[in-house]
């Protein structure tokens, strides 16, 4: 099972906006401390004016506050050196009327009083919806890459993008694929990781109940969360779709440098 449930289991990157700049410099303090109960729900249209991010050429954010007005992180929340990539899912309902609803349930489960969880903020970096709309996930993930958390505990070196339904016998829609193939090749872009099919890293674990701590771990740079925890997510159909990821992946790295190199050959930079 999935964090949703309650029971365990290249072209250089364009430059940072000024929202961007700011929250990079909370993160790097070294830490964000930020408290703060949970808050009650508020009317989604309360959310209107939150801007979203243009961060690559057919790949649009919403930040953090789109979603979570009154859900801050409990706690500190540290930068990570990210080395690959996890899917996840949130395991939840398909059939979902309000994506904003579904990311605050995750939020209450991941940082409840759970003996199992009590993180200080949602887990994931990025979320993406059936509609295809991707979300900022834990604090301070549009600004740079930070320390995420895993049922079973959090091995460490990775970012995590979760798709928001239960792909255990369906799967994600087109639209939410092709988004998570975005997000994918922008943090590929981002942080200078090889997405190429068959690429893998090696890394020492820092805990998790399928790796112990000081396990020397390898792995493909896009694997699904079983791969790293003793769980079902993302899913047993999209699970074996996971592997082929990395060919849409690069896909979408090369036509961005096409587009972003011709964008400036013309002297256009905008997304």
């Amino acid at each position: 099972m999935c964090e949703c449930e309650p029971t365990d289991p290249v072209v250089a990157p364009v430059g940072p906006t000024r929202r961007e700049l700011l929250i990079g410099a909370a993160i790097a303090a070294p830490l964000i401390a930020l408290a703060g109960a949970v808050g009650v729900d508020r009317p989604q249209e309360a959310a209107a004016d939150v801007a979203i991010v243009d961060v690559m050429p057919g790949l649009s954010i919403w930040p953090r506050e789109k979603w979570a007005f009154g859900y801050p992180a409990k706690g500190p929340i540290y930068p990570e050196t990210p080395q690959f990539f996890l899917v996840h899912h949130t395991a939840t309902p398909n059939n979902y009327a309000d994506p904003i609803a579904v990311m605050r349930e995750a939020y209450r489960l991941h940082t409840g009083t759970s003996a199992t969880k009590g993180w200080n903020d949602v887990a994931y970096e990025f979320f993406v919806g059936k509609d295809g709309q991707v979300y900022e996930g834990r604090t301070g993930s549009l600004a740079g890459p930070v320390v995420a958390d895993a049922t079973g505990g959090s091995q460490g070196f990775a970012q995590l993008v979760c798709l928001l339904g239960d792909f255990t016998s369906e799967l994600p829609t087109p639209e939410a694929q092709d988004s998570l193939v975005k997000v994918l090749a922008w943090m590929g872009d981002r942080y200078g990781i090889d997405t190429s099919p068959g690429a893998t890293t090696t890394f020492v674990s820092r805990g998790s109940n399928r790796y112990a701590a000081g396990t020397v771990v390898t792995t493909t740079t896009i694997a699904p969360h079983r791969a790293m925890s003793q769980t079902a997510c993302p899913g047993d159909t999209f699970y074996p779709l996971v592997p082929g990821l990395a060919a849409a992946v690069e896909a979408q790295r090369a036509q961005w440098v096409h587009v972003l190199r011709r964008a400036a050959r013309l002297g256009r930079m905008q997304l």
